[in-house]
């Protein structure tokens, strides 16, 4: 089975620097990923408020913040840029010409499956190329699942992503997972996998779906040494070097060294014992990172995480798991 690579540094990886990387960083990152041979480019984030110097955007040619000029400068590449159903308008992209090499990805939570999917319409009916990455993909239900494929199917997106919110997708999961979008969804849509690294098998997971016998290509995200929030993503670094005839692995380990360590150095990720209790319990990885940032004994973690009432659990509440703490009167 094929595998293609999406590089998502600038996108998943901003959770570590609050997007600020700079321009002339964020020139150096595509550029050595160009060079690399990634398949897909994720620039960023598309928001209401771009600012200058990060890898979010307000537009695509106009705004304050515009990423045209990576378009421009490297035609034969494809780039892709994301949004947060219900944070910003397919129509405010639609007022501007989309040139061909990039492709917008939605994410939604279960809540916005409509959204998600009419907003894609509207995109996908101007000739815009669309990803749909439905979030915490593994806390839908069997229905929940059929109703998903069945209204992807109609409208036809260039992709679909298993997306693994909380790290919790095991291997024998996943390849179940994909196996089971593989038999619903329509062959000409490809299947895409977003990992988290909670359970320190982002690699292993992506090893494993080479051996499957499906009938599509899989687009697998990663991060340049694996930056991204808590535990971190895929390592670009370490993937790469396994496909030695598709990418060129220099490009990317002197991007690691060049830039993305010195980020490391301030604002470290990687695997943890909090992380892999929200992984196992399927809670937004940020509770675990607020529990490693209070006095807490790690023994009491998982009690505490577990207490997370289901409507919850996948979008991280202050509030909520500061009442649980609270209610515990010192015991944790």
């Amino acid at each position: 089975m094929e595998i293609q690579l999406l590089d998502c540094t600038l996108r998943d990886g901003g959770y570590v620097n609050d997007w600020n990387f700079g321009e002339a960083n964020i020139e150096f990152i595509i550029d050595s990923l160009v060079n690399s041979g990634i398949n897909y480019i994720e620039c960023g984030f598309l928001k209401l408020e771009g600012k200058f110097g990060t890898s979010v955007y307000d537009g695509i040619y106009t705004g304050q913040n515009p990423l045209s000029s990576y378009l421009v400068t490297y035609p034969k590449q494809k780039f892709t840029v994301m949004y947060n159903a219900g944070e910003f308008e397919p129509e405010k992209i639609l007022k501007e010409k989309i040139l061909q090499n990039l492709f917008i990805r939605i994410a939604f939570r279960k809540n916005y499956v409509d959204k998600a999917v009419n907003d894609a319409y509207k995109l996908i009916d101007a000739g815009v190329n669309v990803f749909l990455n439905p979030m915490f993909t593994n806390s839908y239900s069997k229905e929940e699942l059929d109703l998903l494929i069945k209204k992807v199917n109609v409208i036809h997106p260039y992709a679909l992503c298993i997306t693994d919110s909380a790290g919790s997708l095991t291997t024998k999961n996943l390849a179940e997972l994909v196996c089971y979008f593989d038999t619903k969804l329509d062959k000409k849509i490809i299947l895409g996998y977003h990992s988290h690294n909670n359970l320190n098998l982002a690699y292993k997971n992506v090893l494993n779906l080479i051996n499957l016998r499906i009938s599509r290509p899989i687009i697998t995200d990663c991060c340049v040494s694996g930056m991204g929030r808590g535990a971190g993503n895929l390592n670009t670094v370490e993937i790469v070097k396994k496909f030695p005839k598709q990418y060129n692995y220099k490009f990317v380990k002197n991007c690691a060294d060049k830039i993305v360590s010195k980020i490391y150095k301030y604002s470290p990720w990687g695997p943890s014992y909090a992380l892999f209790q929200t992984a196992k319990l399927m809670c937004h990885p940020s509770y675990g990172l607020y529990l490693e940032s209070k006095n807490i004994k790690q023994s009491n973690y998982k009690k505490i995480l577990s207490l997370i009432s289901e409507e919850k659990k996948y979008k991280f509440d202050k509030d909520a798991i500061n009442k649980i703490i609270e209610a515990a009167n010192g015991k944790y």
